[in-house]
């Protein structure tokens, strides 16, 4: 019988502790979206940096322009500009860095890529 006390108090406590949880999503509601602070989402740029630094935003690009077909990433270890168009600071770092002959190798692109300005 004594057990019985116990479980009338456990289900008072949580009894109470739902009701608090209700009131408080109640209030949230109520307040709504529009007092929130705005969000700013992250560009695919900012989520490679994160993930993985600078070296990553230079693979990131690199691999998004070889996607796009406007330049060419060969297994051999060259790259080669196929549109000299940037369409942002980014792959205008990566065309800049691949230089004026329109091939070079990925390594010391991928370097001089990290290192841009655009990437800070």
């Amino acid at each position: 019988m004594f057990w019985v006390l116990f479980l009338l108090s456990a289900w008072a406590v949580a009894g109470l502790a739902c009701l608090r949880l209700c009131l408080a999503a109640v209030r949230a509601a109520a307040v709504g979206p529009r007092a929130a602070a705005p969000e700013h989402t992250l560009t695919l740029y900012e989520a490679a940096f994160l993930s993985g630094g600078p070296r990553r935003v230079a693979d990131l690009t690199l691999v998004s322009m070889a996607r796009q077909r406007r330049l060419l990433l060969a297994h051999t270890g060259w790259a080669t500009v196929v549109d000299p168009c940037g369409r942002d600071d980014m792959e205008r770092s990566v065309i800049g860095a691949i230089g004026p002959g329109g091939q070079s190798r990925i390594a010391p692109v991928r370097a001089a890529a990290a290192a841009a300005d655009a990437v800070r």
